[in-house]
Formats: structure tokens, sequence, C-alpha cells
């Protein structure tokens, strides 16, 4: 595996840990987008939305988009699904997403 793919997958878990760790498995891109990189995982705009979005075909993930103030614009709200949880307790394997210890 090359670092850029191992970089790529853990960033997704990254993101399933952060979503399991809120109390309602719900965060909006731009906290989310903070916590991965005070993390140190680098990332930016783009990348996580793109992540986002693969996370989500995934079924690991919902994304609601919901309006904001400047017409036209949505921010994206990520929703941990119970696939999503399953992979971060380490019961279930997706690939492209790092393997998380097993609980």
């Amino acid at each position: 595996m090359s670092t850029s793919q191992a970089l790529i997958e853990n960033r997704r878990l990254r993101v399933l840990q952060s979503l399991h760790e809120v109390g309602d498995g719900r965060m909006g891109e731009p906290v989310l987008l903070r916590v991965l990189r005070l993390e140190g995982c680098p990332t930016d705009f783009d990348v996580l939305r793109a992540d986002l979005d693969w996370l989500e075909h995934q079924s690991c993930i919902r994304i609601e988009k919901l309006p904001t103030e400047t017409p036209g614009d949505v921010v994206w709200v990520a929703v941990l699904t119970a696939t999503g949880s399953r992979v971060v307790d380490g019961v279930q394997r997706i690939n492209g997403v790092a393997r998380s210890p097993i609980r």
C-alpha cells in the first residue's frame, strides 16, 4: 500500500471515529475539517467532501445538506450510520477505510 493510500484510509477512519465520539453521531463539515486538521490529518475542504461522498456511498454515513445564509450554498452534515459504527467498533471491514482496533 502506498503512503498516500494509507493517509486516505486513516483520514476516513478518523472521520468515522469523530462522528462516533459525539453524542448524536452528527457533525457539520466545518467542525469536522477543524477536528481532522487538529489531529494531524492533512486535508482541505474539497478532500473532506470527497471523503464524505465516498463514505456515504459505502453506507458508513448519511449526508444532510442544509442551506446557509448565502443563496445557493449548503453545509454538509455527516451522520454516522450503523455500518459506520460497526467499522469504528472494528467488527466490520470496508476496503478503503483503515482498520479500527476491536474495542
